[in-house]
Parts: C-alpha cells; sequence; structure tokens
C-alpha cells in the first residue's frame, strides 16, 4: 500500500511513489470499527472527490461476533458527501467493522477518488474521537472491474487493490493500570472460518524487548492486558526501565505486530495480513484517543472477504 496517513499510519507501497504525510483517495475503504454498543454512536462518512463523475458506493458491515455481512448500496454525485449514523443505517450488529467500495452494475471497479473518517462517541468517557480509515487504491485503470481473478472478494494482493502491510508498529501505549486501552485486531487472510495467530514485540521505554501471541478470528477488541501481562504498569516498573522517561509518573512503551498463521479445519495460510485500530483511554477526564499503526512492508494474501473453511 502506497498510503500514509498523516502522524499515524505509513504504509510501504507495492508499486508507484507516495506523498509524504498524506492518505491519497482510493476505491476501498476499511473502517476498522463501528460501535453500535448501548451509550456509543459512530458515524462514518465517505466523500467522492471527484468533481465531474457520480459513482456507486457498498457498504459492507463486518460482524464482529460472527463475522455476516450486512450491506448497503448508495450513490455518491460529483463531489458529494454522505455521512450514516451506523445505529440507524445498520442496527442489529453491536460492532465490528465496514468496508466501502466503489462498483458499477457489473461489480466491482476502480474509482480511487473516495475519502472519510469514522465520528466515534465513546460512552464511557462522554468523549468523541475520529479514525480515520485504510484505504485502498485500485490497481487498474479508472472504471476498470477489480476482480481479476473472478472471486468474488476484494483481493489486497498488489492486483486487484494495493496489498496490506507486512508489519504494524504502535509508536506508544501506557502502562495498564495507568491507562486502559483496547486493541482491535482484523484478520484478512480468511474469514469466520479461519483464526490468525498474531506475533508481538513489546519494548519498554529503555530498549528492552519481550515477545507474546494472540489469535484473532476475522475481528475482536481485547484490552493490551487480554493480550499480554507485558503491557501492564507494573510489569514495566519492574524492567530495567528508563526511570526519567515515564508519563506522568506511568510506564510507556511501543510495540510491533506480525501475523504468523492464519488456519481453519480445512485450510492454512503462512504470514497472514492483519490491520489493528489502537484506542487508548487515560481516565474519564481525558477522554479517549484513536491511532492506526504504521506499517512496513507488504503482504499480498488478504481480501475482504473470505467465507468457508478454505482460501480461494
Amino acid at each position: 500500500m502506497k498510503n500514509s496517513l498523516l502522524a499515524t499510519l505509513v504504509l510501504a507501497g507495492v508499486s508507484g511513489s507516495a506523498f509524504a504525510g498524506t492518505t491519497q483517495p482510493g476505491s476501498l475503504l476499511l473502517f476498522p470499527l463501528f460501535d453500535n454498543a448501548r451509550g456509543d454512536e459512530t458515524f462514518l462518512t465517505v466523500t467522492n472527490t471527484n468533481a465531474t463523475d457520480s459513482v456507486t458506493i457498498e457498504y459492507v458491515y463486518i460482524d464482529g461476533y460472527d463475522c455476516l455481512e450486512f450491506n448497503r448500496t448508495r450513490n455518491l454525485t460529483p463531489n458529494d458527501t454522505l455521512t450514516v449514523r451506523t445505529k440507524s443505517d445498520n442496527p442489529n450488529m453491536v460492532t465490528g467493522y465496514c468496508y466501502v467500495f466503489a462498483k458499477n452494475a457489473a461489480g466491482a471497479v476502480s474509482f480511487n477518488h473516495l475519502i472519510g473518517s469514522a465520528l466515534i462517541n465513546d460512552g464511557s468517557t462522554g468523549s468523541d474521537y475520529e479514525i480515520q480509515p485504510y484505504t485502498f487504491e485500485a490497481v487498474g485503470a479508472k472504471g476498470t472491474a477489480t476482480d481479476v481473478d473472478g472471486n468474488g472478494v476484494r483481493d489486497m494482493d498488489g492486483v486487484e487493490y494495493e496489498a496490506a502491510p507486512d508489519a504494524l508498529h504502535i509508536p506508544r501505549f501506557i502502562g495498564q493500570g495507568a491507562a486502559t486501552t483496547d486493541l482491535i485486531l482484523i484478520n484478512l487472510t480468511g474469514g469466520a472460518s479461519f483464526t490468525a495467530i498474531v506475533d508481538f514485540l513489546v519494548y519498554n521505554d529503555n530498549e528492552e524487548v519481550f515477545s507474546a501471541q494472540k489469535s484473532v478470528q476475522c475481528w475482536d477488541k481485547y484490552t493490551l492486558t487480554q493480550v499480554s501481562g507485558l503491557f501492564s504498569d507494573s510489569f514495566l516498573a519492574g524492567t530495567n526501565n528508563a526511570a526519567g522517561e515515564s508519563l506522568g509518573g506511568a510506564e510507556t512503551g511501543w510495540y510491533s505486530m506480525k501475523g504468523r498463521l492464519s488456519f481453519s479445519s480445512a485450510d492454512s495460510e503462512a504470514n497472514p495480513a492483519i490491520l489493528a485500530l489502537q484506542v487508548e483511554r487515560r481516565g474519564s477526564s481525558y477522554g479517549a484517543v484513536a491511532a492506526l499503526p504504521y506499517g512496513t512492508g507488504a503482504r499480498t494474501n488478504g481480501g475482504l472477504i473470505f467465507h468457508g473453511p478454505f482460501i480461494p
């Protein structure tokens, strides 16, 4: 992927050149979180930046509990923008992720003019935070079909859409106990039938590194301490940490993630593509802060979305 999210996401490209510090419009936007839980609100915005052409877009909501999907199709006129309240647009799902792609009557097409954002009202803190989507450009020329292999999946393979990153990097977390941080993981290599094993490298504030693993089936949200006790403030305080580098007395660190294996009862694939989102809360007075990770490298085996026990 040759896009980079301003101050939050940098992904190495499979081709072409990037514009430093910016995200380029794409043909497919992936919002890693919508939250319709009681007290929470999510608003998804998609905008057509093309000044002359209309575009049909399809919203595909993926249920975080069972990976089933719910679809809506809409039309954006030139320079049009649309914001939907997910609780009204998709009232039967509590939480999960949503992707939006350009299409015509025959199927998905290249239309690298879509941008978007998600605004989430966090019921636990009463604050709002905004998330940029992962933005994938289609590889083919404008208006051409993207489903090159005809499998009905939006493939992030460098042929249909840009590849997903190889490794993800979160530049900072606060030791858990002093903060409560959620980590959302999405497995792109396999759908509801597949479980992905994710490797973590966790660094304290003095360059010491520790390893952990976590599994994700389709989509899931964990606290960092559910991922590993390595993220706790008490563990970090007991390491050879830098005493003068705390954040208001709390320990800090950073971490990286890579998919190791995605498997079902009938199939498996090494080095699966994963995506992530961190949502951090440091007490109700601070509100919530969300950040997409930085990314490096490329993995060409991601797709939206696989169903069944085999990867097509």
